[in-house]
């Protein structure tokens, strides 16, 4: 008999009879079992302290593993190779094995816990961590139950060391190690404001990848296996990192968290591990300066503040250790800014010994002042030097804007006669000869690039503007210049022109590498346009949330500048919220901004005031108001040709307005005619392998599959994937969008192989990448819905709409009906189906009116559904509605069309 199968018998005798008399328990066993061994092992755990037979119950529990091994299948994923054990559970790296995709993934196969309720509870919990999307916390993909009912989570898998492993192999320095200790910190942090607690902080649930970032394992899982035992005892947990309160079995907050961080610094502090006996689990945690070796080089410094700094997170009392990680973090800041720390109650000597190092500098400046006098009249001499270069910088500037410009006069003579110049003329003119007039300026060469960078960019010109904003960023950064706030404001710009061009991923990392650049307290307006940059790059990812907080933040920056300095700066804040609330589907606050912004510019033609108007008619689209939308776009299209000439990225967006609205208004001829020469121009601003390309080939390829021209929808959409995936990476949610639309085209010709492969690589992936809320996460999740029902599973399509939240954005609102539709009509529930027919219908007519072709395949589908149920007079009706919209807006030989035509010559034949 294997331990597993012997665990389980005691199990099975230990219940028959707990709850008999104890006279009878000797009795009742060796009626049910002839093994005295078995019979001895039951006996002693029935006489343990009646205070103790909960525990006892969970020891046999915890004892029940499940007997898996590598080459086994959980599910779609084969077991490749054990990778460590413990009293939580078992791990095994896995590899997906259906074929539909390849990931690499970790499964913890967890001990215990049969309980059919138990392993509902368990079920239900497990969603928070689902939930959990923070850098450097393993994400919790999926999770189910063994053949024999023993619950199995489905994790990421991360390539890394544990933290004492990595350590010993790399032996970080003592700042290395607090530095690395913040980064865990920080992650903790991050999850406690989402109210999810660890539990179970430990060196070995701390993975340190090869680029020396940590990434946490197991966040919340303690807290989410006790809960589903509902036991108070901390079973889950490592009683050596754990807090007196949770030992205890008390109720455990925040500060348990930080007592087991505490215990972490202790053992990096020390360079070795702090082992605690059962009876030391009450006692304070011993000084890092006591148990780190005697020949440990940093030992001295361990002494004062780092001691303070462990002993407060690892005090015995929760009421005296830190009140939060930030707390927590701050003294660690503290104390490697050389500033005194608040766990250490210093006097006035401490305060002045902390600034002396601090300011080391500044004293031994101080104690020099009668050396440095000597050096004074050089300082005149060389200021003076200073300032005659800086008056021939600024001589050589001016002799260059002249030379741009040459004279007052705005007419260009030609040999075609007189032409006046254009400001993209002018901008050519000047990107060409700052190379050369400025050579020997390097500070006010750059200047020149940045703003003219910003010039290109504020004109629609993308491709010169990144390169001279690029330049401009590598001039401030050389050495002999040194101007590492003016790098900053120029990331400000990049990050913009990235996010524009639909890398919202490489905008983040820019605008935050420029926030890294400021010193906390100053460059106010800098910061604020970064935090304004940040937050569109967040919005291109759709983190709403997280784009409307740094909005906010750039907002109350601002409000710390005089208003009469950063008028133009909040109105384009402004329209930034307009066009984030847009995308949220959010439109009377977008109308709100948007109209802010117009008034503000008080009819001026600028960029703003076209950007804004364009925005303003896409909003009163989206509410249907049409005759409002176009005399706005088309009064756009002609000031965007006046102001910026025939090329430019607003004539561009006035373009794509127009093909949406002709769209909308059932003109796909006018539509075409827009996305064809939006295509055009493109093509000439941004290139033919550009993501804006790219949206532009989208767009037009889900009209021509409104007009059911499959095979060049087909052929538009799929070249739009492939730029993406070239220019952003097949894991980008710009790339998994398209790649979700494609497979939903494929599936709606019936290929459903090759579409199943695209939509479950898509939703898998913008199920990492995207928030809850997020429309591209819910619209791909959507669409691989309406996959599983076509191809009849049901029950799959059933467990993913579980998976949906309560708020569906109005847009997927109708697909969302129909699949609800598919799926009852496949499940056999005709009554259910034809309810949510008319119910699409319903919808449909209220979102596009009767002359739209999603209304007439509503009414084509609530028409097959009451003919499938015997209702042929209705059938026929709602069919010869839909015929003439479909007939009038789809080209002959359309799918559609053709599958009403089958369903009319049924409704018709007696």
């Amino acid at each position: 008999m294997t331990d597993a199968a012997y665990w389980r018998r005691v199990r099975t005798l230990f219940d028959a009879v707990c709850e008999l008399p104890e006279a009878q328990w000797g009795q009742a066993l060796r009626e049910r079992c002839d093994a005295p061994d078995l019979v001895e092992e039951v006996l002693q755990l029935l006489q343990a302290q009646t205070g103790r037979l909960g525990r006892v119950d969970r020891m046999l529990a915890s004892a029940l593993v499940p007997e898996l091994g590598v080459g086994q299948r959980l599910g779609p994923w084969r077991l490749t190779a054990r990778i460590a054990s413990g009293g939580m559970g078992t791990v095994f790296r896995a590899e997906r094995d259906d074929g539909l995709y390849q990931r690499t993934v970790a499964i913890k196969l967890l001990h215990g816990l049969p309980g059919t309720d138990e392993v509902e509870r368990l079920q239900a919990e497990r969603q928070v961590l689902a939930d959990l999307h923070l850098p450097g916390v393993a994400r919790l993909y999926d999770g189910g139950t063994t053949p024999d009912g023993y619950p199995y989570l489905v994790m990421e898998y991360v390539d890394g060391l544990p933290l004492d492993r990595y350590c010993i192999r790399h032996a970080p320095d003592l700042r290395q190690r607090l530095r690395l200790f913040l980064e865990i910190c920080a992650i903790v942090r991050s999850a406690h404001e989402r109210l999810v607690l660890h539990c179970d902080l430990k060196p070995g649930n701390v993975l340190v990848r090869a680029d020396g970032r940590p990434v946490l394992l197991d966040f919340g899982l303690a807290r989410l296996l006790n809960d589903a035992r509902e036991r108070r005892q901390a079973d889950y947990c490592t009683p050596a990192y754990a807090s007196p309160e949770l030992i205890a079995g008390r109720p455990v907050g925040v500060a348990s968290d930080i007592y087991s961080l505490g215990v972490l610094l202790v053992e990096l502090l020390c360079a070795r591990p702090h082992a605690r006996t059962p009876q030391d689990l009450q006692r304070a945690v011993v000084r890092p300066s006591a148990h780190a070796p005697a020949d440990l080089r940093w030992r001295r410094a361990l002494r004062g503040d780092l001691d303070a700094i462990a002993g407060k997170a690892c005090a015995l009392q929760v009421g005296d250790r830190y009140r939060s990680v930030e707390a927590l973090m701050a003294d660690v800041h503290r104390y490697l800014d050389c500033r005194p720390v608040k766990a250490r109650a210093g006097g006035r000597g401490y305060r002045w010994a902390r600034g002396a190092r601090r300011n080391w500098r500044g004293l031994l400046a101080g104690a020099s002042a009668f050396s440095l006098a000597a050096l004074f009249v050089a300082g005149l001499v060389q200021a003076r030097r200073q300032a005659e270069e800086e008056a021939a910088v600024a001589r050589q500037v001016g002799d260059f804007m002249v030379g741009v410009f040459e004279t007052a006069d705005p007419f260009l003579r030609t040999e075609r006669g007189e032409e006046q110049l254009s400001s993209r003329q002018l901008l050519d003119r000047a990107a060409q000869r700052i190379a050369q007039d400025l050579a020997d300026a390097p500070a006010q060469r750059a200047r020149m690039r940045a703003v003219l960078g910003t010039a290109y960019r504020n004109s629609g010109v993308s491709r010169q503007a990144e390169l001279l904003l690029q330049q401009a960023h590598d001039g401030f950064m050389d050495p002999r210049v040194g101007r590492p706030a003016d790098a900053a404001a120029v990331l400000a710009e990049l990050s913009q022109q990235k996010t524009q061009d639909g890398n919202g991923v490489l905008g983040q990392a820019l605008a935050e590498r420029g926030l890294a650049l400021l010193p906390r307290d100053r460059a106010v307006a800098t910061r604020a346009r970064l935090q304004d940059a940040r937050g569109l790059a967040l919005l291109n990812q759709q983190q709403y949330h997280r784009a409307e907080a740094a909005f906010d933040a750039a907002m109350a920056l601002y409000a710390q500048l005089p208003a009469d300095t950063v008028t133009t700066q909040k109105l384009t804040l402004s329209y930034n919220k307009g066009l984030m609330y847009l995308r949220w589907g959010r439109l009377a606050a977008a109308e709100r901004e948007l109209r802010h912004v117009l008034a503000g510019v008080g009819g001026r033609r600028t960029s703003m005031a076209l950007a804004a108007e364009m925005r303003l008619a896409h909003v009163l689209r989206e509410q249907g108001r049409f005759a409002q939308a176009l005399p706005l776009l088309q009064a756009g299209m002609r000031h965007a040709r006046e102001l910026y000439g025939p090329e430019n990225s607003f004539l561009r967006m006035q373009h794509d307005g127009l093909a949406d609205l002709y769209r909308d208004l059932g003109d796909y001829a006018a539509a075409e005619q827009e996305f064809l020469q939006r295509q055009r121009l493109s093509a000439r601003i941004d290139g033919v392998d550009s993501v804006e390309y790219s949206m532009g080939l989208f767009n037009y390829g889900e009209l021509q599959q409104l007009r059911g021209q499959v095979v060049p929808a087909e052929s538009l959409l799929r070249r739009a994937w492939e730029i993406r995936r070239d220019r952003l990476g097949e894991r980008s949610p710009t790339t998994l969008r398209a790649e979700s639309g494609l497979g939903a085209l494929l599936r709606h010709q019936g290929r459903l192989d090759e579409a199943g492969r695209l939509l479950l690589h898509a939703d898998e992936g913008l199920h990492e990448m995207l928030p809850l809320d997020a429309p591209g996460r819910i619209e791909a999740r959507v669409n691989r819905i309406a996959w599983h029902v076509q191809k009849g599973d049901t029950g799959e399509a059933e467990r993913l709409l579980a998976t949906l939240g309560a708020s569906i954005p109005g847009p997927l609102q109708l697909p969302l009906l129909r699949t609800r539709a598919d799926l009852a009509e496949r499940q056999g529930q005709g009554a259910a189906a034809l309810a949510l027919r008319r119910t699409a219908l319903t919808y449909a007519h209220s979102q596009y009116g009767d002359a739209r072709v999603e209304t007439a395949v509503c009414r084509m589908e609530l028409g097959e559904t009451l003919l499938r149920l015997g209702h042929r007079p209705q059938a026929l009706g709602m069919l010869q509605q839909a015929a003439p919209v479909l007939e009038r807006l789809q080209v002959e030989g359309a799918p559609q069309r053709r599958r009403l035509a089958g369903l009319l010559a049924l409704a018709q034949a007696r």
